[in-house]
């Protein structure tokens, strides 16, 4: 029988998983469109806005999302106080960013990052006005509600982009549409959850003190976190140029794919599943294991199967123009396959209440980071960037595994046996599929015809593997096959 904590990560995940599927086809859609009408220095520019985005919505969040999940016994006036605080907050934001575009302009030695910065700021504006709703949504485990709201704003912003493309500048309709997918959230976020809440007229700080501990906390160790993770980009724009970061952009966004559109489908649900049972390590240690091998199992075939077929993949969906990224590709895959099993670990340590252990891990791995990174860019090579952000991603994973055996006594033998079975498969998957592009190579075959060759013999062999490896998978498939 199912453990009971699978079972709730299951259920949520059902959900989770029917919208990161719709999102992460539409996104591909939207990267493979913006790859083919984007010159490489505009895709730069998109390295650039995300990163201004993602540093600005941690702000926006200022770790009482987690916070509020976290505990079970806030109250009206705490919970008033803190939706009114990230109004207040969103204001701020559009105004820091409006103010400070021409800094950042001239930081990356890019004008037109002026006027985007500014159009970028106006999500501010409007998402906050859901945001703590979404929260609440979530700690109450209504992945259905949440899936479908973000299904709708991806469709909505990428039906805008797929028209505002083709009668504006890329970049610019590429912008609006972001603002338009956050915006649209945060509105939709609030009309389906005012009815069974709404905030009072009330605004009391002193009764915020729990939540500003463990908030500091979090806000701290998630800017140090995307600093680390996004370190990379900002020295790479701001040293090598726009059209390098053009190339490594688009290497980047293809490996991360899983990580941030696969791993959320388990890590999301898991945080308030692993929350409400804080005080038993034995079930969060079960839970851990199997959401890890359930993430291996779709994420490893994905990030090496790219790998095996990763210049017809490029020279199919993006073009020709693209070929310089595929060397950084195959390197950043393992950074990718890295960040798929480190993902989970924010999970638990906030479940845990341990905000301050990840402030303190990822603290130090920024200054690990950033050193070897900054060392790096010197040399004006991509690919040199591309293996110490390897190297150093595996020193951060060991030391992931270290602080989990010490947080809630992980077993690191029943750790790496859960990955073992999941990776051997993926490897004889891998082999097999860049067996056959090598092959087809030789019939000068077109990229699309290769490519599609070379992923299916891939699919089928990782399958067939998969059925040996897990007997239970075919007897689960058959009698849902019957069901039906």
């Amino acid at each position: 029988m199912m453990p009971s904590i699978t079972k709730q990560i299951m259920s949520g995940a059902k959900w989770t998983s029917i919208s990161t599927m719709c999102i992460t086809i539409i996104q591909i859609v939207q990267f493979a469109l913006l790859g083919n009408m984007m010159t490489l220095t505009e895709f730069g520019l998109v390295g650039m806005i995300t990163t201004v985005t993602v540093f600005a919505q941690i702000v926006l969040d200022m770790g009482f999302g987690a916070a509020l999940i976290q505990r079970d016994d806030a109250t009206e006036r705490q919970l008033s106080t803190l939706y009114w605080l990230n109004i207040m907050t969103g204001v701020l934001l559009f105004v820091l960013l409006y103010v400070s575009s021409p800094v950042i302009a001239g930081f990356y030695q890019r004008e037109e990052l002026v006027f985007l910065v500014r159009i970028l700021a106006i999500m501010f504006l409007i998402a906050p006005i859901g945001q703590q709703y979404q929260y609440m949504l979530q700690k109450q485990l209504h992945f259905n509600t949440l899936s479908k709201i973000e299904i709708f704003s991806n469709v909505l912003s990428f039906g805008y982009l797929a028209i505002a493309v083709f009668m504006m500048d890329a970049i610019l309709a590429y912008v609006i549409s972001q603002v338009l997918l956050q915006s649209s959230k945060g509105i939709l976020y609030w009309a389906v959850y005012r009815k069974k809440w709404h905030p009072a007229f009330v605004f009391d700080l002193r009764g915020l003190k729990d939540f500003f501990t463990f908030g500091a906390f979090q806000l701290s160790s998630r800017l140090v976190n995307r600093l680390g993770a996004n370190i990379d980009m900002i020295l790479i724009g701001r040293f090598i140029g726009a059209e390098a970061l053009g190339i490594y952009n688009l290497a980047y966004q293809i490996v991360t794919i899983p990580v941030l559109k696969i791993n959320p489908i388990v890590t999301r649900v898991a945080f308030p599943v692993f929350a409400k049972n804080k005080y038993e390590n034995s079930v969060i240690r079960e839970g851990f294991l199997n959401m890890t091998k359930m993430l291996a199992l779709v994420s490893f075939p994905l990030l090496i199967g790219l790998v095996s077929v990763s210049d017809a993949f490029i020279t199919a969906v993006f073009g020709e123009k693209w070929l310089a990224a595929v060397p950084i590709l195959n390197v950043l895959a393992i950074v990718g396959i890295l960040r798929v099993l480190m993902n989970p670990n924010g999970s638990v340590l906030l479940a845990k209440g341990r905000a301050d252990l990840a402030f303190y891990w990822d603290s130090g791995v920024l200054l690990l980071y950033g050193l070897s990174l900054f060392a790096a860019v010197q040399t004006g090579s991509l690919l040199t960037v591309a293996w110490v952000y390897a190297i150093i991603s595996v020193v951060n994973f060991l030391i992931g595994r270290w602080l989990l055996a010490y947080v809630i006594k992980l077993n690191l033998s029943a750790y790496f046996q859960s990955i073992m079975k999941p990776f051997l498969i993926t490897a004889a998957m891998g082999i097999i599929a860049f067996g056959v592009s090598l092959s087809t190579e030789h019939f000068s075959m077109q990229a699309e015809m290769r490519l599609a060759i070379s992923v299916a013999a891939g699919a089928l062999c990782y399958l067939f593997l998969l059925v040996k490896a897990y007997p239970q998978t075919k007897s689960k498939l058959l009698r849902k096959g019957r069901l039906s």
